[in-house]
């Protein structure tokens, strides 16, 4: 009897076939690059039922037509939920990896630039100059807003309160936490006006969608930085250029657009209240994720169902 067939389509493709065949040897595991699945041996792919990937390029599905499962690479789904060549049989798996404590580094580092003066700093030193004036912000009891409480956005909350900052998470609905307070994500604008940060770790889901819009910043201020590393389609864009300009937001840290990559000519490149990042915030490395997705290997490998596939309805 064969084995069970896995088709690996990743920038990272030779990284994780070796990693996935020394975990689960029960596996076939071939893959190719993006830029060179079309290419792929079309007379295994279709024995194949399983994917691994983050994108693919159109028409690479009509090779795979027994397709029954794919694993995402990473924690959002909206792009595979909202793609017409994937049948609605086909089960969708997250997974998020270590991605909390990657998004929690990124958040931190960010924030600890500003706080820690170190352009300033920097600018000093290029001159010769010691300035004793240039000290630390306190971010002791500065509130932090947290909205996508999940496992990633616990993790970024966690170590916004390791830097002494009154941390608030936002989700769906109200709900107990026994380290944090978790409210509505409808009542963020009552903390907009003295929160320090605004952090963004929810999914991309209609009720998200431009979520951080000239409504909600108008009632920011000149000390608030957003940070979003989540997704593209929860920040207006041309709105938050709005803040910038006129003091009702500080600063910008953002690692996703809605459409990637940045264009070379987007104003947001210049302008000097923003910070981009190439969609580095939560990096997909097997030593981090392989944890994650390695239940549901093994049991397509032993012929077992998919477990947690994504509520397509929810989209989460």
């Amino acid at each position: 009897m064969s084995q069970p067939r896995l088709a690996v389509v990743h920038h990272r493709a030779p990284d994780w076939v070796a990693a996935i065949r020394q975990a689960v040897p029960g596996l076939d595991v071939m893959g190719w690059h993006p830029r060179d699945a079309l290419a792929a041996d079309a007379d295994w792919l279709k024995g194949a039922r399983a994917l691994f990937t983050w994108r693919f390029p159109d028409g690479f599905l009509a090779m795979m037509p027994g397709l029954k499962w794919i694993q995402n690479a990473a924690a959002g789904v909206d792009h595979l939920l909202d793609h017409p060549d994937i049948p609605l049989d086909v089960a969708i798996t997250k997974a998020d990896g270590h991605f909390g404590l990657w998004i929690a580094r990124y958040v931190c580092g960010h924030l600890l630039f500003e706080a820690q003066m170190i352009d300033a700093c920097r600018q000093a030193q290029d001159t010769h100059k010691w300035q004793g004036r240039l000290l630390p912000e306190r971010l002791h009891d500065k509130m932090a807003l947290v909205v996508g409480f999940g496992r990633i956005g616990r993790h970024v909350g966690l170590a916004l309160k390791t830097l002494g900052m009154v941390v608030h998470g936002f989700a769906t609905r109200d709900r107990r936490d026994p380290e944090f307070q978790v409210h509505s994500v409808e009542s963020l604008t009552e903390y907009i006006p003295t929160a320090r940060v605004l952090v963004l770790c929810a999914p991309a889901l209609e009720s998200t969608k431009g979520l951080v819009n000239a409504r909600l910043l108008a009632g920011g201020n000149p000390d608030l930085t957003l940070i979003n590393a989540a997704r593209g389609s929860l920040v207006a864009l041309p709105d938050v250029l709005d803040a910038l300009d006129n003091g009702q937001l500080g600063r910008a840290v953002l690692d996703v657009f809605p459409n990637e990559p940045l264009k070379p000519d987007d104003p947001l490149w210049s302008h000097p209240k923003v910070t981009i990042t190439p969609h580095h915030a939560g990096p997909t490395t097997p030593e981090d994720m392989l944890p994650d997705i390695l239940p549901n290997l093994l049991a397509y490998a032993e012929g077992r169902p998919i477990q947690g596939a994504v509520d397509r309805a929810r989209r989460y």
